[in-house]
């Protein structure tokens, strides 16, 4: 794999960890951001905020789903990737679904 370029399967790991690590049930398009600023060592997991575990929740919540944009962005994305879970993006398709994902991030979805 070419030093730019990320597996899309690891982006939506780090995405999904993301959310879990702020304690949000849902994965959003801030958290593919950060998860994409956080492979490409801009930014560490750490300098998100606080941690908050879902083990000692003081409510229980549901972990491990993700907004219906999101859904659809990150299908028709694997999809076009002939859903191969070791497909990478190129530094050309991360600038492009990073695009993407700021646009449904500034729509509010």
């Amino acid at each position: 794999m070419p030093a730019d370029a990320l597996r899309f399967t690891d982006i939506l790991t780090m995405a999904a960890s993301v959310a879990s690590y702020l304690a949000v049930p849902d994965v959003t398009p801030r958290h593919l951001l950060d998860a994409l600023d956080i492979l490409e060592g801009r930014v560490r997991l750490e300098d998100l905020g606080r941690m908050r575990s879902p083990l000692v929740a003081v409510a229980p919540a549901q972990y491990g789903g993700a907004e219906p944009a999101v859904r659809e962005l990150t299908q028709r994305w694997f999809e076009q990737l002939h859903s191969d879970p070791e497909a990478t993006l190129a530094s050309n398709e991360l600038a492009a679904f990073r695009h993407e994902v700021e646009g449904l991030a500034a729509a509010g979805a």
